[in-house]
């Protein structure tokens, strides 16, 4: 019998050992949190880019793109100029927009109906106004900036239940080094691909399509990293 107990003893110490070193290095690696190992980003569009923090190295897929995607954050002040396009059957348009960002300013200039308008989000207000017509729109609102860029706000992905993420990846977009992710949303004809800058955090590119056709595609080109001009930030007196 006490030989039995001492067995049953070594075993329980031995078992006990084996789950401690399970819970040290082993918990916690499901598909979800495979940290990522991207090369590192050369220079693109005049601007300076370096490697996301905290990845190491693995694939990026569909199974742990959200960690990865949480793990990111957008550069807090840059310049870019953005292209949008619609595609319906039998035509299409584009648009060109200029965005300066700095800090929870935003500024964003483009032509719309044969006019130059601007909008301007800061500090819990917008405003709007046209070169060619005197006058200036404002109002508080606590709206996303992207909208007004027409951008996908990739940080939606995050929230997805993870059946919708359909393919991820790690690719080059624009000579940018990219996250890619292909999702759908509530309606499954409408399919999304945005593809997210591992440097910057920002929105790279996107495109939208509806049973396989093209509806929407758009380019963002960071030229700078550096404060705009705190002038830009300022609405016209009225």
């Amino acid at each position: 019998m006490r030989r039995r107990s001492k067995l049953f003893i070594i075993i329980l110490l031995v078992l006990t050992a084996a789950v401690i070193i399970y819970a040290l290095f082993f918990m916690g690696r499901s598909s979800e949190t495979t940290e990522v190992s991207l090369p590192s980003p050369g220079q693109t569009g005049g601007v300076s880019q370096s490697d996301a923090p905290g990845l190491t190295e693995t694939s990026v897929n569909a199974g742990n793109v959200q960690a990865v995607l949480s793990g990111l954050s957008r550069a807090e002040s840059y310049t870019a100029a953005v292209t949008v396009e619609d595609f319906w059957p039998g035509g299409s348009s584009s648009q060109e927009l200029q965005v300066w960002v700095d800090g929870g300013r935003t500024r964003i200039r483009g032509e719309i109906g044969g006019s130059t308008r601007n909008v301007l989000i800061s500090d819990g207000m917008l405003y709007i106004w046209y070169d060619s017509v005197s006058g200036l729109l404002s109002m508080p609102s606590e709206q996303n900036s992207d909208r007004w860029m027409r951008a996908v706000s990739y940080e939606d992905v995050l929230s997805l239940p993870s059946e919708n993420i359909l393919d991820a990846g790690y690719q080059m977009y624009g000579g940018t080094n990219c996250i890619c992710v292909e999702y759908i949303e509530d309606d499954e004809s409408y399919v999304n691909r945005i593809y997210v800058s591992v440097s910057t955090g920002l929105l790279a590119g996107a495109q939208s399509t509806e049973d396989g056709e093209l509806i929407y595609r758009m380019n963002v080109t960071v030229s700078d990293l550096m404060a705009p001009d705190a002038s830009l930030f300022s609405p016209p007196e009225n």
